[in-house]
């Protein structure tokens, strides 16, 4: 399970911002931890069957990593989408939810660095899991 260290650390972060929030509801955070924990169980019990499946073949074949990558680029929907509309659901009621226009603004300024997070979690499990040479 070492492989999948970072793909865990990255979890850790998503649901962390899951379950701190203040504007979810605890049965929607509930549904929402469900969901990636299967999402989560899916994505490694297949990688693991696609990994078996090529594991002693020399040179790696373009079948193995045609099935990899699309596997993976598919989990990156499933993980990264969800969590898009999670953040701007969590970013529109903080908007709204500040009063004067400072704060708004440096609501907004705060949308650069979580975007920048979002763009590299998403560029990192895609090459770390999906790389294709």
């Amino acid at each position: 399970m070492h492989h999948y260290t970072g793909f865990f650390i990255m979890l850790a972060l998503i649901l962390i911002v899951i379950i701190l929030n203040r504007y979810l509801y605890i049965w929607v955070k509930a549904v929402i931890v469900a969901y990636y924990a299967v999402v989560s169980y899916v994505f490694i019990t297949v990688k693991n069957k696609i990994d078996h499946h090529y594991e002693d073949i020399r040179p790696v074949p373009t079948a193995y990593w045609d099935k990899n990558s699309g596997w993976v680029d598919k989990i990156t929907g499933f993980l990264f989408w969800p969590l898009l509309g999670i953040l701007l659901f969590i970013y529109f009621k903080w908007f709204m939810s500040v009063q004067s226009r400072k704060e708004k603004l440096l609501v907004l300024l705060s949308l650069i660095p979580v975007g920048a997070i979002f763009l590299f979690l998403t560029f990192i499990f895609n090459f770390a899991y999906g790389y294709r040479p």
